[in-house]
């Protein structure tokens, strides 16, 4: 039986103009009254969830949030971390000298900020910052507190610039992080045992759940560890290719209220695993 449904937003839970459809809404709120606990997992920062959480009815006591793709787990109550998987201001210097041959900007976040070591950003940690709503902090890498904690470091070009990064990934990065593209413009590198599925496997854990009893919905690459652990896998129908073969379950499309459509399944079939 299904008692947790973790839900990643974008291209997801959201429409690709980030709106929340009455469907989705609808399923959800029948969900959380049939006692199924809902949990969102995100590539965003906490602040910018906090008003999805609200609308949803999951900023109450006992409601979590993952965040910046498993690198933290919010309390959505008192509106802080919980635990995570962090990186240091030395592992940010190391990134960064290993990049510089790339002709990328590389910045870093925290739970509350978005930095650069750069006074003149490019356009796309320009656009990064704004779209989760941060100003951008100019510091010197060198000289950061060594007990800063990092969810994520950016390496932020244009298409071809990170195409080129991609194909080109010095092995110290593969081998010491986890690199994950996320946008045409942005590859995201994490500590090595960042991903969302290890991060549902701690909050399921300590909300009481066996990992069997979890039902994880995604679309992109960076929800494929999340699918992978979940006792239950589905995939929207806008989904890559990549991750549709780790799904027991394809639904609709997020313009088609792919979630709301897999929770009512779900709920017909008493919240049993479903085809």
């Amino acid at each position: 039986m299904i008692k947790l449904i973790t839900i990643d937003v974008d291209g997801t839970l959201v429409t690709p103009l980030k709106r929340l459809t009455k469907e989705n809404i609808a399923a959800i709120e029948k969900a959380k009254k049939a006692g199924i606990h809902i949990a969102l997992v995100s590539g965003r920062p906490f602040h910018s969830m906090v008003d999805l959480n609200k609308r949803l009815g999951l900023d109450k006591k006992g409601h979590f949030t993952i965040c910046q793709n498993g690198s933290y787990v919010f309390d959505n109550f008192i509106q802080k971390p919980m635990f995570g998987t962090f990186q240091s201001p030395s592992d940010l210097v190391k990134v960064a000298k290993l990049l510089e041959n790339y002709r990328l900007d590389i910045s870093a976040m925290d739970g509350e900020n978005f930095y650069s070591n750069k006074k003149r950003s490019n356009i796309y940690t320009k656009i990064d910052a704004k779209i989760h709503k941060m100003p951008i902090k100019i510091v010197d890498y060198e000289n950061l507190p060594e007990d800063m904690e990092f969810g994520r470091f950016m390496a932020l070009g244009s298409k071809g610039e990170i195409k080129r990064f991609v194909e080109n990934m010095p092995d110290e990065i593969k081998n010491n992080y986890y690199p994950v593209q996320t946008a045409p413009f942005l590859v995201e590198i994490m500590n090595k045992n960042t991903n969302k599925g290890y991060a549902i496997s701690q909050m399921a854990d300590k909300l009481g759940y066996k990992m069997e009893e979890v039902m994880a919905i995604g679309n992109e690459k960076n929800d494929i560890p999340m699918l992978e652990a979940a006792g239950f896998a589905v995939a929207m129908g806008n989904a890559v290719d990549e991750l549709k073969k780790h799904a027991d379950y394809i639904t609709k499309s997020n313009l088609k209220s792919g979630v709301g459509y897999a929770i009512d399944k779900l709920l017909k079939n008493n919240k049993e695993k479903f085809s």
